[in-house]
């Protein structure tokens, strides 16, 4: 393994509620980026961060498990945290490791107990935090709800950056806010491979109308950028990106992105927004 400068290291912490898919999502991480060779299934006893026997017997998370991505020149470690509240302690153990926190939403159960317990830890830690609606392509998925869910019991500051394009059976691509691109994929796909596309004809007014509070939401965190956005001024991608990632280190934005690790939809767009979101340990301040 190459050796990494501190600016090109994240340090992530990987929290939910239990069976919300994060030894799922970190496995698929560490496959997609090539720093594991088998894409592991919790169910079939082969994830990457549980093999006690233990944990594969019970088929959930019982304490700390440590992966790591290379995505983009940089260095992402992945730390596994248990779900459940009897093994809360390794959770909080992991968010005071960390130097953002990466927050997965199960789609079809939206937020959770467990959810709203390692939100205070990441609050109380003063930490980033990026959430993930893991599991879209299970039955029943529903984004909105994940949206309406963590606005209710968490923050109202979330925003999310990415929209699927369908739920459910039916999720088969992701719309990025930013670049206003389709990723979508294609059934068998292996490591998140997508064509870029137009935005479906049929998505574009829900484009237009997240577009807006996206811009809406980073500019309220910059006193330039708000007065340049009520006078009507367009504000470049590249400016608006850049105060979204300053807005995520403050603590005052929390973005929302999608995907599936079983299909691995959404992984590759995952990997690249926490090395282009999440601060390095050189850009966080001391503890």
């Amino acid at each position: 393994m190459r050796v990494y400068e501190s600016g090109s290291i994240r340090n992530v912490a990987v929290i939910g509620h239990g069976a919300s898919g994060k030894t799922s999502l970190v496995d698929a991480l560490a496959f997609v980026a090539g720093s594991s060779k088998r894409h592991g299934s919790v169910p079939d006893g082969t994830a990457l961060t549980d093999y006690t026997p233990d944990e594969i017997d019970r088929q959930y998370s019982i304490s700390l498990g440590l992966a790591h991505a290379e995505w983009e020149d940089a260095k992402i470690n992945l730390i596994d945290t248990p779900g459940y509240l009897d093994f809360t302690g390794d959770a909080l153990a992991g968010v005071y490791a960390a130097d953002a926190a990466l927050i997965t939403v199960g789609a079809t159960a939206g937020v959770e107990a467990g959810t709203e317990q390692v939100w205070r830890y990441a609050t109380e830690r003063g930490i980033p935090r990026v959430f993930v609606a893991s599991m879209m392509d299970k039955e029943n998925a529903d984004f909105e709800k994940v949206i309406a869910g963590i606005k209710k019991e968490l923050t109202s500051s979330v925003v999310p950056i990415q929209l699927p394009v369908g739920e459910g059976a039916e999720f088969k691509g992701i719309i990025d806010l930013f670049s206003k691109k389709c990723h979508m994929y294609s059934s068998g796909t292996k490591t998140g491979e997508y064509e870029e596309v137009d935005v479906p004809a049929e998505y574009q007014d829900k484009l237009e109308e997240y577009s807006q509070q996206l811009i809406e939401e980073i500019a309220a965190t910059d006193e330039s950028l708000m007065e340049r956005y009520f006078d009507g001024e367009e504000i470049a991608r590249e400016e608006a990106f850049a105060a979204l990632k300053a807005g995520i280190a403050k603590g005052e934005i929390f973005p929302l992105l999608c995907c599936s690790a079983t299909l691995t939809y959404g992984t590759r767009a995952l990997l690249s927004e926490i090395v282009a979101l999440v601060p390095s340990p050189a850009e966080c301040p001391p503890v």
